[in-house]
């Protein structure tokens, strides 16, 4: 939901008289721990499709280790409001990962419901590593992906309520960014 969070709020920010200029200036404290996260991640999904078996036999290490990374980058920029809420939406996934061997449960009805079958396959035959289909066994399968952005939506996927407040987290982020050289002005006016 990372792209419809930040295309979403420059649209609303620019309605609201914002700048996109301020995204560019914008600066983030150890920025690199959430690169480093999505980076463990993606080399990790990436060796896996090659066949390196140590990715797929230590998922649960390496998606924690990635998931540490992005906690770190958000202690230190704690001190945003944005980020807090970031912080429950990555906490929430968090568990659901870690209580399920270091997957994403994600509900293969609703994979299906809107056309993911091959992926939904892929899951099922351990092709994707970062996710697991639902079943029985499942723990707090209401924090897996379990909800569906359907058609007519021009990109069909699933979802978690922990992405949910991800994404409200970065729209509110940009919002403050993109509104923040507006409020400066107003105090400039007013204290004239």
């Amino acid at each position: 939901m990372l792209v419809e969070s930040v295309g979403t709020s420059i649209v609303v920010g620019k309605l609201r008289g914002g700048s996109l200029s301020n995204i560019k200036d914008a600066s983030l404290e150890k920025w690199y721990f959430f690169v480093s996260g999505f980076l463990v991640e993606f080399a990790a999904v990436y060796m896996a499709s090659k066949g390196a078996a140590f990715f797929r036999e230590n998922i649960l290490f390496i998606h924690g280790l990635s998931y540490m990374l992005l906690f770190i980058g958000i202690y230190f920029n704690r001190s945003i409001l944005a980020f807090r809420i970031v912080f429950i939406g990555v906490f929430l996934n968090f568990i659901v990962i870690m209580a399920n061997g270091g997957q994403m449960p994600v509900s293969g009805e609703a994979m299906e419901a809107i056309g993911l079958i091959d992926n939904m396959l892929d899951i099922r035959d351990g092709k994707i590593i970062t996710h697991t289909l639902i079943n029985n066994h499942t723990a707090f399968r209401y924090l897996g992906d379990i909800f569906v952005f359907a058609k007519p939506y021009p990109r069909p996927k699933i979802f978690s309520i922990g992405d949910v407040i991800m994404a409200l987290g970065i729209f509110i982020y940009i919002q403050e960014i993109m509104k923040k050289k507006l409020k400066k002005e107003r105090i400039v006016q007013y204290m004239k």
